[in-house]
């Protein structure tokens, strides 16, 4: 299930007794929290129906505990558990570890059950796998995690079990409809036409677009009406210009023009992790498109079956050519190493320029 599936379901009032909402777009997870907030708590029974934790500073038993006790006020509990996967992080020596477990482990065991030999993380996702399983009526566990590490079979368990909700970047034809629902949330009204030119500029990205719409609406004022001349007004073309620059300076080999490109973003406030998803987007786009051209499927058509904006794939090509699949996986290894150091490395000073610089070296030595 998406979160727009699943947004879709609250407002009509379908509400599960848990969820675990997984995927780096937390804008997303926000959504998702907030409409079920607007359902089921309200200012009188806020102290009583309402918990939330931290993953990294609560126990599981506290969420579980929190889970299993119905408010005495009535209505439906809200029990929000954020940053579940700074709970469970998995060093790679673990990883081993636990896939020699589990191969030698009895297939016929079923549900979970506690055992001396398990780690303690490995007790504490049985015990939230079995409570997933059987929740509490009167109460609506949420459970966040901006990512899932599938390489452990209870979290990949409870990643493709009920309540499961898909927090990851989308394509960019189902971004149109999300665009409009969120502005009328706000009193505005806005073209299908209008919301294709917002996302086809700014791109599958939805916390930028969310923000770049909070100005586009600022800017509309009182119309209560998004005009496509608005859009042009106030949103450059984040997607198309900045990205496309940055990442043509590294097809080109030129490194000087990358990080200049690069400082250019900083300077007029760009984030580290947004830029990177930018880019990330970028290759990813390359890589695509040149699996398709190699099929001989059309440009128009590539971009109907990645849904993404035909201008775009036109660029993606021109750079596709001049990228072997060698390099683009050796700069998407380079892109995936730099997530992790932005998301989990309390060293991220000097990663992006890192980047460039490592994806420049990836492209002139494997010519």
């Amino acid at each position: 299930m998406t979160a727009n599936e699943l947004l879709k379901k609250i407002s009509k009032g379908k509400i599960e007794h848990f969820y675990f909402l997984h995927g780096s777009e937390r804008v997303y997870q926000k959504q998702v929290i907030q409409a079920l907030n607007l359902k089921l708590i309200t200012e009188d029974n806020r102290d009583f129906n309402l918990e939330e934790f931290d993953g990294r500073y609560s126990s599981v038993h506290q969420w579980i505990d929190a889970g299993r006790t119905i408010s005495f006020m009535g209505g439906t509990k809200l029990v929000v558990v954020e940053n579940m996967h700074d709970k469970f992080t998995l060093s790679e020596k673990d990883a081993v570890m636990e896939e020699i477990k589990e191969s030698v482990q009895d297939p016929d065991v079923g549900e979970f059950t506690p055992d001396a030999s398990k780690t303690q993380q490995e007790q504490d996702i049985g015990a939230l796998v079995e409570y997933a399983n059987t929740p509490i009526e009167g109460v609506c566990l949420v459970v966040t995690s901006d990512k899932v590490d599938r390489r452990r079979k209870l979290l990949k368990k409870l990643a493709d079990g009920k309540g499961s909700v898909s927090c990851e970047a989308p394509k960019e034809y189902t971004l149109i409809p999300w665009v409009i629902d969120l502005a009328k949330e706000q009193g505005y009204s806005m073209s299908k036409g209008s919301a294709e030119i917002l996302v086809g500029r700014v791109g599958a990205r939805p916390g930028v677009l969310a923000k770049e719409l909070e100005k586009v609406l600022l800017y509309a004022g009182k119309e209560k009406t998004v005009s496509q001349k608005d859009i042009s007004e106030v949103v450059g073309e984040i997607k198309q210009q900045d990205v496309f620059g940055l990442t043509g300076a590294l097809v080109e080999k030129n490194i000087d023009k990358a990080l200049m490109v690069l400082q250019s973003q900083f300077k007029h406030g760009g984030d580290a992790i947004q830029i990177l998803g930018a880019i990330t987007w970028q290759f990813r786009m390359i890589w695509e498109v040149k699996s398709y051209q190699a099929q001989g499927v059309p440009s128009n058509q590539i971009a109907k079956k990645i849904g993404a904006h035909p201008f775009a794939v036109e660029k993606s090509l021109k750079y596709a050519s001049k990228l072997s699949n060698l390099q683009l996986q050796k700069c998407y290894t380079e892109l995936v190493k730099t997530d992790r150091i932005l998301k989990s490395s309390a060293q991220r000073d000097g990663a992006m320029e890192t980047l460039i610089i490592n994806i420049h070296l990836c492209l002139i030595n494997l010519n």
